[in-house]
């Protein structure tokens, strides 16, 4: 009997890691990526999740006197389409901070930070999209970050709403199976779309 009870908690525990699996693929679909529907999963998650006890991975909560449109993680991408894309890399050093008190955050702090990443998309390289996955892999120590559990955030700014083909699905397939789990996924900033344009 205890075989029995044994084999059916194993059987109950595969199908809902299947089940979890399916789930978390449904945030990437894997072809033609749309970043408002992206968006909107990530809403209703949180919807869903407000309450809940479970710990899910959800993307950083920032001040919101900052323009999100300008946020920029640790290395942050341009993805033009499935073939071109650029990248710059701003820190692979962690942020991690004994602080706990931070200084209020002011309107001149936000046109701040704003000037300050428009001047590192000024340092944007271009690489092939399809070689994305090769600076994350050669940068995984860094940016998975076990020594202090403080991984870095990466980031990606889309051209278009919708990316064609499963690019966007490959990466962040890879990210997820090596310990990347925090990114963020935005449309391109004004700032940013002229820099492409002139590539």
């Amino acid at each position: 009997m205890k075989f029995i009870i044994s084999i059916l908690f194993f059987v109950l525990l595969f199908n809902c890691s299947k089940t979890k699996e399916k789930e978390d693929r449904l945030l990437i679909p894997e072809n033609d990526f749309s970043v408002s529907d992206f968006d909107k999963k990530i809403d209703s998650l949180k919807q869903a999740y407000k309450n809940d006890s479970l710990k899910i991975i959800m993307p950083h909560e920032f001040d919101k006197r900052f323009n999100k449109n300008y946020l920029s993680g640790s290395i942050h991408f341009l993805i033009i389409d499935k073939n071109k894309s650029f990248y710059v890399i701003k820190s692979l050093k962690s942020n991690f901070s004994m602080c706990l008190n931070t200084a209020p955050f002011s309107k001149q702090d936000s046109i701040y930070l704003i000037e300050q990443e428009n001047g590192l998309i000024d340092k944007a390289e271009p690489i092939k999209t399809t070689d994305i996955i090769n600076l994350l892999k050669k940068n995984r120590n860094s940016i998975v970050n076990t020594e202090n559990n403080n991984p870095l955030m990466i980031s990606f700014a889309l051209k278009d709403n919708t990316l064609k083909g499963s690019s966007m699905y490959g990466i962040i397939s890879f990210m997820e199976r090596n310990g990347m789990n925090s990114y963020t996924i935005r449309r391109m900033n004004e700032y940013e779309l002229r820099k492409v344009s002139q590539q």
